[in-house]
């Protein structure tokens, strides 16, 4: 597969535009991903190269889907430990069938509305003022337009990236391999997610923060990751 992309000439990659784009895209995102890391950091980095090319390979092998922004983050952890470009391409090519990163997202759809349903359970003071408060349904994006997912279009790069950048880069490590186990269940991310809700909780509730200062939250508290 590899040497399917390798081979292309310039003639033929400009007659398609798909691929074109998908490698755009990659270069971009490789740049800019995890660079602060030993493994990645530097100019000319061999790490840099095995990402690009692994994420190129995988256009090959799924090329309806190609390459979305964040397939990076993913991959850049599995690379870190794998040191292998064989054994990390097939590790996230797993990995990504167990993602939600098709064209109309709804595999993600459905785990915002497993998320909603769990913390309605867990904290159902908390569900309400997410999803029922007037102030807070203002400029919520289509994807969470619906009761039934609780206005929570703020965790949507969490479950996408599975908190890639909400934590540094030791910790994902350790967060990915006890989900990969699938204990103590298969949805433990969302229980994740509702952890961290938790932990936000009272500052956002006693100073009535609506969606865009949640997500200001969320994004400043992201800022602060040592990667």
């Amino acid at each position: 597969m590899k040497l399917q992309w390798k081979s292309v000439s310039e003639e033929q990659e400009r007659r398609n535009s798909r691929l074109r784009d998908y490698r755009s895209l990659i270069e971009k995102d490789v740049n800019r991903t995890d660079r602060t890391n030993r493994f990645y950091e530097g100019i000319d980095n061999p790490g840099l190269v095995l990402l690009h090319d692994i994420l190129m390979t995988y256009c090959m092998y799924d090329f309806d889907l190609g390459y979305v922004q964040g397939m990076s983050d993913l991959l850049s952890p599995i690379l870190f430990v794998m040191e292998n470009e064989v054994d990390a391409f097939w590790c996230f090519v797993a990995f990504m069938d167990q993602m939600n990163f098709e064209e109309q997202m709804q595999g993600m759809k459905l785990q915002l509305i497993h998320l909603s349903a769990l913390l309605r359970l867990l904290d159902l003071s908390f569900w309400n003022y997410l999803g029922t408060d007037p102030p807070h349904k203002s400029n919520v994006p289509s994807l969470c337009d619906s009761q039934d997912s609780g206005y929570l279009y703020f965790c949507f790069r969490w479950l996408l990236i599975r908190f890639k950048r909400e934590l540094s880069f030791q910790d994902v490590l350790r967060l990915w391999e006890v989900m990969w186990t699938g204990l103590p269940c298969q949805n433990f991310h969302l229980l994740v997610c509702c952890a961290i809700l938790d932990s936000e909780k009272q500052k956002i509730m006693e100073e009535n923060y609506g969606f865009n200062e949640i997500l200001k939250v969320r994004m400043s508290a992201t800022s602060t990751s040592c990667p």
